[in-house]
Formats: structure tokens, C-alpha cells, sequence
């Protein structure tokens, strides 16, 4: 997988609600606030499902009702479009939980 330069991430986190470039560890990430503990644990576990259909996972980090999500290709060493289409479908399962 091909890295994206940081012009192809600038233009894909235009695209995507609530991320950003977290330079430090070569990732975008996003943090959701859930109304309580299980809302967030039930959305983790949409993710982890859809993580699993496309193969390729976020790391998740969940602190009560608060979830941040951070996106790199692990094996690449950086951002790719794999994360970009990840990101897309994170967004997809949050806007589905919060309009539910």
C-alpha cells in the first residue's frame, strides 16, 4: 500500500466529520463522545465488525463514554487510502448511533 503525502491526507480529512493528523505516532484520529458507557462499547462493536469485513482495524482507545479512533497503516508506516475508506465508514457507524 502506497503512502498518501500529506496534501492527499489534508484533502481526505476535508471529507471525513471530526478528524485530524496526529503527526506524533503518523495517524489521523477522531474522538467521539457517546451519552454513556454502553452506547460507546455498542459502537466499538460496530466498528470492530466493519473493521473486519474490510481488513484493516483501527486502534481504539475507550475511556467511559469517550472513544477516540486513530487510523495508520500499520505495515506501510503511515496514512493510506485504506485508512481514508476506514475513516469514511467510522463516521458512517457514528452518524447511524447518534441519529438513532
Amino acid at each position: 500500500m502506497d503512502l498518501l503525502t500529506e496534501d492527499q491526507i489534508a484533502q481526505g480529512l476535508q471529507r471525513l466529520d471530526g478528524w485530524e493528523r496526529e503527526n506524533q505516532s503518523n495517524a489521523i484520529r477522531r474522538t467521539v463522545r457517546m451519552p454513556d458507557f454502553l452506547s460507546g462499547i455498542s459502537l466499538v462493536a460496530s466498528v470492530a465488525h466493519a473493521a473486519e469485513e474490510a481488513g484493516h482495524h483501527p486502534d481504539i482507545d475507550i475511556r467511559y463514554n469517550r472513544i477516540t479512533f486513530h487510523q495508520t497503516t500499520h505495515a506501510a508506516g503511515g496514512v493510506t487510502e485504506a485508512d481514508m475508506e476506514m475513516a469514511a465508514r467510522i463516521d458512517d457507524l457514528v452518524s447511524g448511533v447518534q441519529a438513532g
